[in-house]
């Protein structure tokens, strides 16, 4: 049944072009939105002639007029400056903005991520040949590990950690160390001190930033993205990539280091005052508790980003095996900004429901983060009658729809109930999606009360 259902889930859904009412509840409109930010919100990495961003995508949800200010690396102190530095242009913007979209902090953690496992390289004499420790940049990116570190070549990383268990120790030693730098203001690591780094140096800067913003529009909605977690490898991937020795093992450490870190970056961005937060983190790992990580359910980060895709040379031109959102993790960015606007717009003809058309393989969009995407139109897979139960009566319409169309007769759904019967989101509505939606409603028979989302997430696990 499991392979049945994930032959069924991979499909693309097909969603008409038709339109239904706009519906504008709980958020009031919104005018002009303004931009701050990275390179997610620049949209590095995208075919920026076919693809778009995910302010692009909520221009054209909210119809509005969006100013995008993003700079690719910018990190918080530089955020602050910036602001400090708005041209009366970029301050118009500001002071004109119903909403500003503010994604911020990677860099910092990249940097300084980035920067300890260089330094840990050259000690390990497991950089490039033609690299030495001066080599090293201040603030290095991720662009850095991949050009100056002996990966996978001989004497390089992975033949360390496979050399035995004294080397993966002082592999995780370091990961830790790493970890609780970021995350930990009090107490000791191997090397010393906690920095406190999150706590200490990001957040003073991003509740800087947001105070400057307020005092050039204090009515604006600030919304803050938390920062999502890219080291999540499918379980497939980790096994034909890596295999199961003391590598894999570092990179399973890595993984959980990484969730702790964005964890604490989510924790310490709710102390912030005056900000919206748009979890991010949570629609990309799409599982209900961060905790649930692990080997076989790692999160779907590598859905939303192009992070297993074969690595090739910046100077090349190469910009796979990138953390970067992908068109899909735009999207998944779009949906939750503007989940937290909260505006819907039921319309099936706009760039937002596009997109998920076009996208090849959206039958895996993972079902937490596709019921953020449904909500905001204002629709539920399964309830073709409209009586607020996913239940039998829905399935025997679907399979009279069915039978309809596999005899060449007129079939009888609108366009939403075909959005909504397709309960498995592949291109058809037919048998399977009646017994899916039977399958749910046996479900809730039993007493559960789970929602037809948390059902699907059930499928794909």
């Amino acid at each position: 049944m499991k392979k049945m259902l994930s032959f069924i889930m991979s499909a693309a859904m097909v969603f008409s072009s038709a339109v239904v009412a706009d519906v504008a509840a709980e958020g009031e409109k919104v005018d002009n939105m303004v931009i701050f930010g990275d390179s997610i919100s620049t949209g590095y990495g995208l075919d920026l002639e076919t693809e778009y961003t995910y302010g692009q995508i909520c221009a054209d949800y909210l119809g509005c007029n969006v100013e995008n200010y993003a700079v690719d690396g910018l990190d918080t102190s530089e955020l602050c400056t910036m602001l400090e530095e708005l041209t009366d242009e970029q301050k118009q913007a500001v002071s004109d903005a119903d909403v500003v979209v503010v994604s911020i902090g990677g860099n910092d953690i990249i940097h300084y991520s980035s920067k300890s496992i260089l330094d840990y390289a050259a000690r390990r004499n497991l950089l490039k040949p033609e690299y030495t420790a001066e080599d090293i940049p201040e603030d290095p990116g991720v662009s850095a590990l991949t050009q100056m570190i002996n990966f996978r070549g001989e004497g390089g990383l992975q033949e360390y950690a496979e050399s035995g268990l004294l080397a993966l120790g002082d592999l995780n030693k370091e990961l830790k160390a790493l970890s609780m730098n970021l995350r930990l203001t009090t107490g000791d690591n191997a090397y010393g001190a906690n920095e406190g780094v999150i706590h200490n140096q990001i957040m003073p800067n991003i509740d800087k930033a947001v105070k400057m913003i307020d005092a050039v529009n204090p009515d604006a909605r600030i919304i803050v993205q938390t920062v999502y977690q890219p080291l999540q490898f499918s379980p497939y991937f980790m096994e034909s990539e890596y295999g199961s020795g003391n590598y894999a093992m570092m990179l399973t450490q890595l993984r959980e280091d990484f969730r702790l870190i964005m964890d604490t970056f989510k924790e310490e961005l709710q102390t912030i005052e005056g900000i919206e937060i748009a979890d991010v983190l949570y629609q990309f790992t799409s599982l209900k508790e961060s905790s649930d990580s692990c080997n076989a359910t790692p999160g779907y980060a590598h859905y939303f980003t192009n992070i297993e895709e074969p690595l090739e040379p910046e100077t090349e031109g190469g910009k796979t095996k990138d953390i970067h959102p992908n068109q899909k993790g735009q999207l998944a960015i779009a949906a939750t900004v503007l989940d937290v606007i909260g505006i819907k717009n039921t319309s099936l003809d706009t760039l937002y429901v596009k997109i998920f058309n076009d996208i090849k393989d959206n039958g895996y969009y993972p079902a937490i983060a596709y019921k953020t995407f449904m909500n905001n139109i204002d629709l539920v897979p399964g309830d073709v009658n409209g009586d607020g139960l996913t239940d039998s009566v829905d399935a025997t319409a679907v399979l009279s729809e069915y039978a309809l169309a596999s005899t060449g007769k007129q079939t009888t759904f609108d366009e939403t109930q075909k959005v909504i019967g397709n309960i498995n989101h592949d291109q058809f509505i037919d048998s399977v999606d009646a017994t899916m939606m039977m399958m749910y409603y046996a479900k809730l028979s039993t007493g559960s009360s789970m929602d037809v989302f948390e059902f699907l997430h059930t499928i794909q696990e």
